[in-house]
């Protein structure tokens, strides 16, 4: 290992810790059993998503806008929970209410894709109040 890669490897791993994430499996802690399922519902969520947007870009921007932004927090939702950040119950307060929002949106749209994201979204929701209530 040279100068360079010494310093950088030292300063990642400084930052890491800075910042709460740590790359050794031993130090991550055991996912309770509501936070699993946030973590599966969440991907779910998001892939469906960001089907959905596609889906819905050209003729429903409206829709195509609120499931990226689903898609997004679901990301960061399961991320944070995986991780076993202390800020995991905010995340899911929020991708609750981002999933009812989405929910809304794509029942409202009423395309085949939609329906089935809606239901993914109701899904996640339930998830996600089950983890951070």
């Amino acid at each position: 290992m040279n100068r360079r890669q010494f310093a950088l490897g030292s300063m990642f791993g400084s930052l890491a810790t800075v910042i709460g994430f740590r790359a050794e499996a031993a130090d991550k802690p055991k996912p309770k059993a509501a936070e699993a399922t946030c973590v599966k519902a969440c991907t779910d969520c998001a892939a469906s998503c960001k089907e959905c947007s596609t889906c819905c870009k050209d003729d429903k921007p409206e829709c195509s806008r609120m499931c990226q932004t689903c898609h997004h927090m679901c990301l960061t939702c399961a991320n944070l929970c995986e991780a076993g950040s202390p800020l995991h119950a905010d995340a899911c307060k929020l991708c609750e209410k981002i999933c009812m929002a989405c929910a809304k949106s794509c029942r409202e749209c009423g395309k085949d894709c939609c329906k089935k994201c809606a239901e993914i979204c109701d899904k996640c929701a339930a998830a996600c109040k089950a983890c951070h209530g």
